[in-house]
């Protein structure tokens, strides 16, 4: 690091000591943002879609999709890997 970077616990201080940080006491639960934009690759998509159903507060129950989304998107990165090659 040079002296003039600035560590992540710094950079948070700095923040949190700010006056224009709003500090809110709770968090609305609703998105303001989508959670993500199209791909172009419909497995993809398909996947993100599937997370974007899921129950925010009973992720603990969900271990089951998060593994076949994750086998998925692996297979698909995988098949796509092949195809440049």
């Amino acid at each position: 690091m040079t002296e003039g970077d600035v560590t992540p616990e710094e950079a948070l201080d700095a923040a949190l000591e700010a006056d224009d940080v709003l500090l809110l006491d709770e968090i609305d639960a609703e998105p303001v943002l989508p959670m993500w934009e199209a791909t172009g690759e419909p497995r993809v998509d398909e996947a993100l879609d599937l997370l974007g159903r899921l129950d925010p507060e009973r992720v603990d129950e969900h271990a089951e999709v998060f593994d076949t989304i994750h086998q998925r998107l692996r297979a698909t990165l995988s098949d796509l890997d092949s195809a440049t090659s």
